[in-house]
């Protein structure tokens, strides 16, 4: 493909972008008048235009779309601008998109893959020309045989004078019975079936192999995941599967999950809420390890005269942690959370990944004194709180 055929399959993109519809739209027809124009699913463009909201890519083309696709309006033929609060709704969602987009790293890539891709879709489906939905049938006034009383049927042509109103339900011979109501592929349960397969093969390699862990729960998600969006791909071409959309958005995030997590190092502790307070330095383990459950650890009760730093970590799989320091300890903590939140002494941060350190606080008498406290918290999922007093 040289510049020439580029050059061209753009043009033609912009004289044949369609109109946004007024009927069946969201928000502002963009979804629907790009899936009319190339005779897809609607579903499948509006999961696309959510998915990539995420990164503020689809916020932005979606507000693009907006504004280079025309607004059908009410008269045939009709061409109209959205109106003020559309156009201050769009507005904001262009800036909150804008942040987004900015602020992520995969942001100007996707933004270029999808991009891509629409000109792809152009160039094996910029031909289709979608029928036009059929004018209903106007059935000709007839003046009835008899005059009939408020509530009766209307007698069929071949009874005009009503002589057996018991049969006055029966087609007229000759007529042509309705055709049949068309048939819907399967799409969805064969998707389904697939992707149980999928992942049921997956998982027996997986122990088969020796290397079934916590950290091959992204491995299988994705597996399912991706037969799930197969799925959707195929539906969208044949007008059907949009029951697979609930499931690959559950799936999605439980995927987005396992992968934000770190699960490669889940520990191998107990499950249950636990709580451990030594009372001596002696009695500190260097390292405590939980497997799943809320972990706390209260180290008010040390005796912290001397210099030598007094040393301990925490890891947890999934589970809010918290430590209990003294007012007055000199503290050098650092926590990480999966998923969830760091906060040490009322203040921190939250998201996937949420990191906090904290070097030589000092503690509520703000000068340094006794053995210092080093702190290393880790859990997979859930909050990590550090408290003193």
């Amino acid at each position: 493909m040289d510049r020439t055929e580029v050059r061209g399959t753009l043009r033609e993109m912009w004289d044949t972008r369609p109109a946004r519809p007024r009927d069946g739209r969201k928000v502002g027809g963009v979804a629907l008048a790009i899936a009319r124009r190339y005779d897809i699913d609607p579903v499948l463009v509006r999961v696309a235009f959510a998915v990539t909201a995420f990164y503020g890519v689809g916020l932005l083309l979606y507000l693009v779309g907006v504004v280079v696709l025309p607004d059908a309006g009410d008269a045939p033929g009709g061409r109209r601008g959205p109106g003020v609060p559309a156009l201050v709704g769009l507005a904001v969602l262009g800036l909150l998109g804008a942040g987004l987009f900015f602020g992520s790293d995969g942001g100007l890539l996707l933004g270029l893959v999808a991009l891509g891709l629409l000109f792809l879709l152009h160039r094996s489906r910029g031909s289709v020309v979608p029928a036009p939905d059929p004018a209903p049938a106007v059935a000709p006034a007839v003046a009835p045989a008899v005059s009939l009383v408020k509530g009766e049927q209307e007698p069929p042509s071949w009874d005009p004078l009503g002589a057996a109103p018991f049969a006055w339900d029966l087609p007229d011979p000759g007529q042509a019975p309705p055709p049949p109501p068309p048939r819907r592929l399967p799409v969805t349960a064969v998707t389904l079936a697939l992707a149980l397969l999928a992942g049921g093969v997956t998982a027996l390699l997986l122990l088969a192999t020796g290397v079934f862990s916590p950290s091959s729960v992204p491995i299988l998600l994705g597996v399912v995941l991706a037969v799930l969006g197969a799925g959707l791909l195929v539906g969208s071409f044949l007008h059907a599967g949009r029951g697979l959309v609930p499931f690959a958005v559950v799936v999605g995030l439980l995927t987005w999950g396992a992968v934000a997590a770190p699960l490669e190092t889940w520990p191998p502790g107990d499950v249950g809420d636990v709580r451990f307070a030594p009372a001596t330095v002696t009695g500190l383990d260097p390292r405590y390890e939980h497997g799943a459950g809320d972990f706390t650890l209260d180290l008010r009760g040390l005796d912290l005269d001397g210099t030598a730093p007094v040393t301990t970590s925490v890891e947890v799989g999934v589970g809010d942690v918290r430590v209990l320091v003294p007012a007055d300890a000199d503290v050098t903590f650092t926590g990480t959370a999966g998923l969830g939140e760091v906060r040490f002494d009322g203040q921190g941060t939250d998201g996937p990944g949420a990191e906090l350190t904290r070097v030589d606080d000092l503690g509520a008498d703000g000068i340094r004194s006794g053995r210092p406290l080093e702190v290393a918290v880790t859990t997979g999922a859930g909050d990590v709180e550090v408290l003193r007093g």
